[in-house]
């Protein structure tokens, strides 16, 4: 494309590209647990094994095995989806040569000659002739650094009747060269199409060949919805890229692209259409920014699909990594959060960069990718279903998060308070696109999206994590805040807070220059300003207050400096004819709507009021729980077990309590009075647990504690599942490991 090697930026394809992956890592990870997991009948049999056992720290160990196991062979989908993607890519184009049994093109015609060395491309191309029916004149396939382009039989009779369109065709697969989307859009079909074969279908089949139609269905409808993910996905990346070749074949073609597509038939509309409309392909020709919109749809599937990878992420970690579970969670968030940086971020920076951005679709994407992970939560097999109600050999109950088990008023906080920040997020990067851009070019945005990942792996992770423990626990949002939310983690959130917004200072107040800046600095060019404490200050007053302490501009004509729209320079797309200036705005960036005219508060000069709100709205979201007074209060005040020997009374006492049971933290009275209570139950496990609570209570050791509680719920766990089922089924809230 060549408005993304003039500005730096990768074109629209390549983001729908990754977006594309990350759906194929989502469902592949779903078939992986559903095949290795929920319907593998070994697991049954190994936890047995490890309820058989009679010292607590080989239960321990057995049942730790066999967690990590089950969170690690679900992996072994993506990976066996890569597998097959890459011996396919390897051999793709031999296949296509023998398929349509072509032949080097020799001599070539003059017109094809003259159109490719105008290309100008790195490689010259090898033109393929098909000696068998080929529905279309010309397609490029290969794999770099030799790439080919198959043209029909038909097509040296076309290029002496009907030169122009042949050129322009041409033109246009040149283009797809010249964007190196060949090797990435092959790849695309590949991996879409090793996970309907490997995943996509066989669940299906596996789920409608199911007996039991509870798990059938919850199988069913989540296939479904990934099916659609990545149908919807490909197509969108096939289309992007598409549009790309006839801008760049338009550079190279302008009037003959025009002709061939005005002129053109219409694909013929299957179930997906390869192709967008001609009347569609006009339109981005003529003005290639309806290209560089951001889409709200786009938002949404990257949520979903983030929402999956950070649920099945966060479980595995958990189980393997020896760390806090909130960074556990963060460090899955961060591996999902890369790919969703590159892709909504990316979006809204390019907008930004080329001043086609409104606030309308900041707060759209950022809504769209705050619902997308609330639905990908949902859709996420290892938290949207209590699998063990019906397959004995899912994995550890206690891991699960099933979302109908989270209290209303705690569903809507969380729901409203991942809106705020993700819609915070996309306005960050719509505002750095702003201040970065004229400082060191388009480029800044490689610098931005490391900063945006950890904002979003921190949104993701702690929101993932919360949502579990609501589920698991039914506590309310004052108490999870309480309990994610320690002094520790409030530095981290102030320090990772104040480092996004110092880098949004906005640029120093200059004369209006009647020349527009350039886009492109010298690399050296640093993306963080000189820290000036008076201009600062100056700039975090309102716009009334300010005016008072900032000189007025010098210059001979102030209403030309407001009206005058200078042109921005089209190297990005040269078939298109220079625009003089004129002295009246475009309605893209003054829009006369109410809602719409708050675009002003995009302006690096106004940009600290805009900040200002979005602190106060994070602040405000994220206190309400403390203002408000807490249906539950947080776990600090210890709940009594039944006073029974029965091991089967004692869990359901834990079932109906959760967390309780153990009080606060640091509370050891609370821990040795429940080691009492377990050191005289009938089952010899939960007796080692209960002396294990209190040699922790005589030490304080928080440590010894902890191991305990995580014994005591295991043990409950398989007496209840292995065990002939001795306890009734729980009743939510369900005890977590770990806290």
């Amino acid at each position: 494309m060549a408005g993304s090697g003039a500005s730096g930026l990768p074109p629209p394809s390549f983001e729908r590209l990754r977006l594309l992956f990350l759906t194929v890592v989502a469902g592949a990870l779903f078939g992986g647990y559903w095949f290795l997991v929920l319907l593998q009948d070994g697991w049954s049999e190994r936890n047995r094994a490890c309820g058989a056992l009679t010292g607590l720290g080989e239960f321990l160990d057995c049942t730790t095995r066999a967690l990590v196991l089950q969170a690690l062979v679900p992996l072994a989908g993506p990976a066996l989806v890569a597998l097959l993607v890459v011996p396919t890519y390897l051999v793709a184009p031999a296949v296509i040569t023998r398929w349509h049994g072509a032949r080097p093109l020799d001599p070539w015609p003059e017109a094809v000659r003259e159109t490719v060395e105008q290309a100008g491309l790195e490689r010259t191309p090898t033109l393929m002739v098909s000696t068998r029916g080929l529905s279309l004149w010309m397609f490029t396939y290969g794999r770099r650094p030799r790439h080919r382009v198959m043209l029909s039989a038909a097509t040296g009779l076309y290029t002496l009747t009907d030169t122009a369109k042949v050129t322009a065709t041409l033109a246009h697969e040149l283009g797809h060269l010249r964007n190196r989307d060949v090797d990435r859009t092959y790849l695309a079909v590949f991996a879409a199409a090793c996970l309907a074969l490997v995943t996509i279908v066989p669940v299906g089949l596996s789920a409608a060949l199911t007996t039991d139609l509870a798990p059938a269905l919850a199988v069913t409808w989540r296939d479904l919805v990934i099916a659609l993910l990545l149908a919807g996905t490909w197509a969108a990346v096939v289309r992007a890229r598409e549009h790309e070749a006839d801008l760049w074949g338009g550079g190279l073609r302008p009037r003959d692209m025009l002709d061939l597509l005005t002129e053109g038939k219409q694909e013929r509309r299957h179930l997906l259409r390869l192709h967008p409309p001609l009347d569609r392909r006009l339109k981005v020709l003529r003005d290639p920014n309806l290209l560089l919109r951001p889409s709200a749809v786009e938002a949404l599937v990257t949520g979903i699909a983030a929402g999956v990878v950070v649920t099945e992420l966060g479980v595995s970690l958990r189980a393997v990594l020896p760390v806090p579970p909130l960074v556990t969670y963060w460090a899955a968030g961060l591996l999902a959060a890369v790919p969703v940086s590159g892709i909504v971020g990316l979006a809204v920076w390019r907008a930004g960069a080329a001043r086609i951005l409104t606030l309308e679709r900041v707060l759209a994407c950022g809504l769209a990718l705050g619902a997308g992970l609330v639905a990908g939560l949902v859709l996420a097999p290892r938290s949207g279903v209590r699998w063990s109600r019906w397959i004995p050999e899912a994995p550890d109950f206690t891991a699960m998060a099933e979302p109908t088990g989270i209290p209303p008023a705690t569903a809507l906080w969380m729901t409203a308070t991942l809106l705020v920040l993700t819609t915070a997020v996309t306005g960050w990067f719509a505002l750095a696109s702003r201040t970065w851009t004229p400082r060191m070019g388009t480029r800044a945005w490689r610098y931005a999206t490391p900063l945006a990942a950890l904002m979003l792996a921190v949104v993701m992770g702690t929101w993932s994590l919360a949502a579990r423990l609501a589920a698991s626990e039914q506590w309310s949002a004052a108490a999870l805040i309480h309990l994610l939310i320690t002094p520790q983690t409030a530095l981290f959130l102030l320090t990772l807070t104040l480092l996004a917004l110092c880098p949004l200072t906005p640029l120093p107040f200059r004369t209006a220059s009647p020349f527009p800046p350039p886009l492109l600095r010298p690399r050296t060019a640093r993306p963080f300003p000189t820290l000036r404490p008076r201009r600062t200050v100056r700039s975090l007053l309102p716009p009334r207050l300010r005016s008072r302490t900032t000189p007025p501009p010098r210059t001979a004509w102030p209403f030309l400096s407001r009206l005058t729209r200078h042109p921005r320079p089209r190297t990005a797309w040269p078939f298109l004819p220079p625009r003089p200036p004129t002295a009246l705005p475009r309605l893209t960036l003054y829009p006369r709507s109410r809602t719409a005219r708050l675009l002003f508060a995009l302006r690096p000069r106004t940009a600290p009021p805009l900040l200002l709100a979005v602190a106060v709205a994070l602040a405000l979201s994220l206190g309400l729980p403390f203002l408000s007074p807490a249906s539950d209060p947080p776990v600090t005040t210890q709940a009594a077990l039944p006073d029974s020997s029965q091991a089967g009374v004692i869990c359901l006492g834990l079932y109906t309590v959760g967390s309780a049971a153990a009080g606060a933290p640091a509370d050891h009275a609370a821990k040795e009075r429940l080691g009492e209570v377990l050191r005289g139950s009938d089952d010899d496990l939960l007796r080692q647990a209960g002396e294990l609570f209190l040699r922790g209570a005589r030490i304080r050791s928080q440590d010894l504690e902890g191991l305990a509680w995580t014994a005591f719920v295991r043990r409950c766990d398989h007496l209840r599942r292995y065990r002939g089922a001795p306890v009734p089924e729980p009743v939510s809230p369900f005890p977590t490991e770990g806290w």
